[in-house]
């Protein structure tokens, strides 16, 4: 599907953004596990950790002894995912924010639909839907809708379940906990009102996952939607962002901008003369 998307520049900007955080992540989780498995060198040492670690920095604000240090950092990931699924969902629901940003500016909806959708986080796909007439896959929506739910059990609930998060994960099809158990590797199906909600390394993969993939369907969606116009024209915003400096008539504007779109916009096809009409049109912008 990567060669299908449309690489504008808040696309990749958020792509690169989500990038650095899975990396981020990843560093971590296994960073625990590797200090875990260091620490399995002293063990039987009554010593605290700046005593066996003085060099590392802030190791005073973790001065147990490595045998207590090694139990917290085996079970880290519970912490980690509990910090980490709230940044993942945070990206993509400013990604989101930028697609129905653009839905506004094409006409596929009004200012306000626009900005009602984006307020509320739980509406923004079906605002991209309803702006766009497409459909993002049922089960990554389910998906994503559960990890939301949890996050705000996190947040909200002092980490258990409520009656929101309970009835989505009773409405699952047999096809979304299929897909949430291949990467959690247990379901959340027999989940009752104040059971603890946590989150681990499998939730981490998830949510990492199924932002990526809807984020990809979205871009998808606004292929077809947004008018070729206003396409051709953030090629030209897409310069004046990445290029600031550039400074060119309107034959040098148009070779740079049939360069970026065959790159970035390769999906689109745009062609000589409608980004011709945009440079005519809107620039300089």
């Amino acid at each position: 599907m990567k060669h299908n998307v449309v690489r504008f520049v808040q696309y990749r900007l958020y792509d690169g953004k989500r990038i650095e955080a899975s990396n981020a992540m990843m560093a971590l989780l296994a960073g625990a596990q590797l200090a875990s498995h260091l620490l399995k060198l002293t063990e039987g040492s009554d010593k605290l950790l700046t005593d066996v670690f003085p060099r590392v920095p802030h190791i005073e604000r973790f001065n147990l002894t490595t045998e207590a240090a090694q139990g917290i950092l085996i079970d880290a990931d519970t912490h980690l995912g509990a910090m980490s699924v709230p940044y993942s969902l945070a990206l993509h629901e400013d990604y989101l924010k930028t697609c129905l940003d653009l839905l506004g500016r094409g006409g596929c909806c009004t200012t306000r639909q626009a900005e009602t959708a984006k307020a509320q986080r739980a509406s923004q796909h079906a605002g991209i839907e309803t702006a766009t007439g497409g459909k993002f896959h049922p089960d990554g929506l389910a998906q994503v809708d559960t990890l939301r739910l949890m996050r705000n059990c996190i947040i909200h609930d002092g980490g258990r379940a409520d009656g929101g998060l309970v009835k989505a994960v009773t409405a699952w099809t047999p096809s979304t906990e299929a897909a949430w158990v291949k990467l959690t590797k247990r379901t959340l199906r027999h989940l009752q009102v104040g059971d603890r909600v946590q989150f681990g390394h499998g939730e981490l993969l998830l949510s990492l996952a199924v932002t990526k993939s809807l984020a990809r369907e979205a871009n998808l969606l606004l292929q077809t939607a947004l008018p070729r116009p206003l396409w051709a024209q953030l090629v030209l915003e897409d310069i004046r962002l990445t290029e600031p400096q550039f400074k060119g008539d309107s034959v040098q504007v148009l070779r740079k901008a049939r360069g970026l779109a065959r790159f970035h916009y390769r999906p689109l096809k745009l062609t000589d003369s409608e980004l011709s009409a945009a440079i005519s049109s809107h620039w300089p912008i």
